[in-house]
């Protein structure tokens, strides 16, 4: 480990590799850029006809009307170059939340995306060497209901769970109640003090990002193969060696042209934590074909 953070060294001399996190010294400069972009990698995807959802770019509030009507409703909202789920906000159904949502996407970036929200459950593909390794279904954070408890003692039960810490501390992320929680909670219908009904599910947040309390369920046997192969080919035309490419469907099992599902992200730099200790299913050993894939001759 070369630093208190996560840069570290592999091998020594001529045979040295670093890697920090999950970017390897062999991951593309560009790749990174491209995924980091938004904009660039949604026009590369959609002209390798990769089906991504409609959307506009815009930098000024006065666009935000007619971008809404050109896109339609519900909409999603989120900055350009945005990670970890900031700035987001989805399922938006009226002018007045998308104006609230533009000016949380503005915080982190000048540049905003307009995009359609796209109905399914959040899958994260993870492609290291351009071969698909792993692959989690990832729920938001969320509560069930006993007929006892109210929401805020459902949420302080969840993460007495051990394996929840803070940040990427540990395989699990605290569940935080900020305002945006209080807001999806009002919109539900209850508030903290509220004794959710026994078996009801309330979603806290409105991404699935683990590092928002979200949780993991390994999918990575069930994938069509018409998935998998896009996925590789999504690896490729970005140019990453090692890269999790979100995808919204209702049915991994089936195509996505079939399901009227899109990718909506390239991520380069992906999170481990999903695969390596999915909250449910089989872990996978991702990191493997990383080590295979640096050290190609020490098999």
């Amino acid at each position: 480990r070369l630093n208190q953070y996560s840069l570290v060294q592999l091998g020594y001399g001529a045979n040295q590799k670093r890697i920090q996190a999950t970017v390897t010294s062999e991951t593309s400069s560009i790749g990174v850029e491209l995924a980091c972009d938004k904009e660039d990698t949604k026009f590369l995807l959609e002209q390798a006809e990769v089906e991504v959802p409609r959307g506009d770019i815009i930098t000024r509030e006065s666009s935000l009307e007619s971008s809404c009507k050109y896109v339609g409703y519900p909409l999603v909202i989120k900055p350009i170059d945005g990670n970890h789920g900031r700035g987001i906000t989805v399922d938006i159904q009226n002018y007045d939340d998308a104006l609230v949502a533009y000016h949380a996407a503005k915080e982190i970036s000048r540049r905003v995306i307009v995009e359609k929200f796209i109905k399914g459950e959040d899958h994260r593909l993870l492609v290291i060497n351009n071969k698909l390794v792993a692959a989690a279904k990832r729920t938001p954070a969320h509560v069930v209901g006993d007929g006892e408890s109210t929401v805020e003692q459902l949420v302080d039960e969840v993460n007495r769970d051990p394996r929840r810490g803070y940040g990427h501390e540990n395989v699990l992320t605290q569940i935080t109640i900020n305002e945006l929680t209080k807001t999806i909670v009002k919109d539900a219908g209850y508030t903290l003090e509220s004794v959710l009904p026994d078996g009801e599910t309330l979603i806290l947040k409105d991404t699935a990002n683990l590092s928002t309390g979200g949780t993991a369920e390994d999918i990575t046997d069930i994938i069509h193969p018409a998935n998998v192969s896009m996925a590789e080919r999504i690896s490729k035309i970005i140019d990453l060696d090692i890269c999790g490419i979100d995808i919204m469907t209702n049915d991994i099992t089936r195509p996505l042209a079939e399901t009227g599902g899109a990718v909506l992200e390239v991520n380069a730099g992906p999170g481990f934590r999903m695969h390596l200790a999915p909250t449910t299913g089989l872990p996978r050993n991702v990191a493997a074909p990383v080590i295979d894939k640096l050290f190609p001759n020490y098999g």
